[in-house]
């Protein structure tokens, strides 16, 4: 189940036949995921060695669960862009 509203606005937008417009929903989408793997780089490297595996109950690693949760909506959303971009060519 993806929750990204942008999935909801390209899946309208390829309906409507606004295949530009989704190329610039993608656009924002990918500056969001390009922020999210600065957080996801920065938060390793700030918090890695205190993430240990056999306590997985920690607030540092519900943060990380949720913003993990988060990127693959995310990333989801863009492939269906990419999809809808991409059909829109055939």
């Amino acid at each position: 189940l993806i929750m990204n509203p942008n999935y909801n606005k390209i899946v309208s937008l390829a309906t409507e036949g606004k295949y530009e417009d989704i190329k610039d929903v993608r656009h924002e989408l990918l500056i969001e995921r390009m922020k999210m793997d600065k957080f996801f780089s920065k938060y390793l490297d700030k918090v890695g060695n205190k993430m240990d595996p056999n306590t997985p109950n920690t607030p540092i690693w519900k943060l990380y669960r949720t913003k993990m949760r988060e990127y693959g909506e995310l990333d989801q959303t863009i492939k269906a862009a990419d999809y809808y971009i991409k059909k829109s060519y055939v």
